[in-house]
């Protein structure tokens, strides 16, 4: 067997990022645990998958000097959704910011979006 498994998000503010993450995308907090050492949630999807696991603290970087998405080595990851007018909304509200303009390909809608920290992943529009 092989699978891709939890997605590890690296963030300075523990807060900021579950209020983003689980409040944006709607997602289900599984696990958390917040000392002085450090915070670790597990936020899994409504429909399964692999979790997003949230890790602070991180040393925060500039969002100014940072490289723009797409433009250097990275990784990526798409989250789909039938809600897309909805989900952005909420992420944009939460402090997230949209990269670029809002793109179609094959009549489904797309945005890069970047978390408070500058952490970012392309939201995809599915039919129902």
């Amino acid at each position: 067997m092989l699978a891709i498994g939890d997605i590890h998000v690296y963030v300075s503010e523990f807060a900021a990022a579950l209020d983003f993450w689980a409040g944006g995308l709607q997602l289900e907090v599984a696990e958390k645990e917040e000392s002085e050492h450090g915070s670790f949630a597990r936020l899994d999807f409504p429909d399964g998958g692999p979790s997003l696991v949230l890790i602070a603290p991180v040393e925060p970087w500039d969002l100014e000097q940072g490289p723009e998405p797409g433009t250097a080595p990275g990784f990526s990851f798409d989250v789909t959704t039938t809600d897309f007018d909805g989900t952005l909304a909420r992420l944009l509200e939460r402090n997230g910011r949209q990269v670029g303009e809002t793109e179609t390909y094959n009549d489904l809608r797309l945005a890069t979006v970047a978390d408070p920290e500058g952490n970012t992943f392309e939201l995809v529009e599915v039919p129902e």
